[in-house]
């Protein structure tokens, strides 16, 4: 079980269907790693918030990514935020935490389980082009500052009241 994250901050239960390929090559990271994801929703002093896009998702996402098991959560935020936007923020309080399941789209039954955390950030300064972001490369397929929420936000029903 992934330790407790921010236990003042909400919390949202989010199930994740995903086929069994994609389960067996999470399953290391829930069950011998952390169990857990920390993003940012980065601000600038304008109020735009910063977004990424890579291969898996569906839309934008919030910069983050796999906590390792020796890092704060705070820490990888950070990190995460400056390997997918080269921003350095200062990350502030988590604002949401979901509570996910990962369940087989064959089955429905419940693989494991992680958390999600999800802190406030700051900061400003030009995205580089994604070709220079990214911890290994194509990992990142665009990076940019929007005026406002995309309606093609990933997990955007979850996310969006938080952002």
């Amino acid at each position: 079980m992934p330790r407790e994250i921010a236990p003042d901050a909400p919390r949202e239960r989010q199930t994740i269907r995903l086929p069994e390929s994609k389960l067996s090559a999470l399953r290391g990271w829930a069950l011998d790693g952390s169990g857990l994801v920390a993003a940012a929703r980065v601000r600038d002093p304008d109020g735009r918030i910063a977004l990424v896009r890579n291969g898996w998702s569906d839309g934008w996402i919030l910069p983050g990514g796999a906590v390792g098991s020796d890092e704060e959560p705070v820490e990888a935020a950070r990190r995460e935020v400056r390997e997918e936007t080269a921003l350095d923020a200062v990350v502030e309080g988590p604002i949401v935490v979901f509570d996910q399941s990962y369940v087989a789209k064959a089955d429905g039954g419940e693989r494991f389980t992680a958390q999600y955390v999800v802190y406030a950030a700051r900061a400003d300064g030009e995205i580089p082009d994604a070709s220079r972001l990214g911890a290994t490369d194509g990992e990142i397929e665009a990076a940019r500052w929007f005026e406002s929420i995309p309606e093609d936000l990933h997990d955007g029903d979850l996310l969006r009241a938080y952002l």
